[in-house]
Formats: structure tokens, sequence, C-alpha cells
């Protein structure tokens, strides 16, 4: 969408300092966070950046988790070794996630 409308508004120092939190908190710009606003959209800090290599580890466990549950209903057995070694590769990685939202 092409913004063509420039409107020049005037904030006392806390206001800007407020602004420029909200924006550097979110990865965003200024402006972005000022049109998000006016729509009513929900400013979210952006997430930290450790996720990507946290959801890229939830998913291969996902991915090992369900290649347990297809060898176990193909032979009728579960391979207590390899679930007990994903079980606790995803607590790693529960305890990766907890470290990075503090």
């Amino acid at each position: 969408m092409k913004r063509t409308h420039e409107i020049k508004v005037r904030l006392n120092d806390e206001e800007l300092v407020a602004l420029n939190q909200i924006a550097h908190r979110a990865g965003r710009s200024r402006e972005s966070v000022i049109r998000d606003a006016i729509s009513g959209i929900q400013i979210r800090e952006a997430p930290p950046l450790e996720y990507p290599l946290l959801i890229r580890e939830l998913r291969a466990v996902g991915n090992n988790l369900n290649q347990l549950a297809v060898l176990a209903h193909i032979h009728g057995f579960l391979n207590e070794t390899q679930l007990h070694e994903t079980i606790l590769e995803l607590r790693e990685t529960e305890k990766l996630l907890c470290a990075g939202l503090q």
C-alpha cells in the first residue's frame, strides 16, 4: 500500500522515550508502531534471537517422537532406550526455551 500522506506529530521527551522503547522492543520502526496503534493492533515485543534455534530443536524432537511412534506401531513394540533419550532431549530443549524467556 502506498502511503502518500505525511503528518507531523509533536511529542514531549517522555512520550518520545516511550515510543522509542516500544519500537525497539518490538524490533520495528516508530512509524510502524504508530500505524498499528491507530489500527488497534496489539504491539508485542520481538521474540529473542534464540527462538529460531529453539523452534528447530523442538521440530527435531517432534520428528524423533513421530519416528518412534511409527516404529512402535509397525513392530508392535517401543524402543525404550530411544524413547528415554528423546525425552531427555525434549527436557533439555524445554530448559533452553525457559532460559530464553527470562
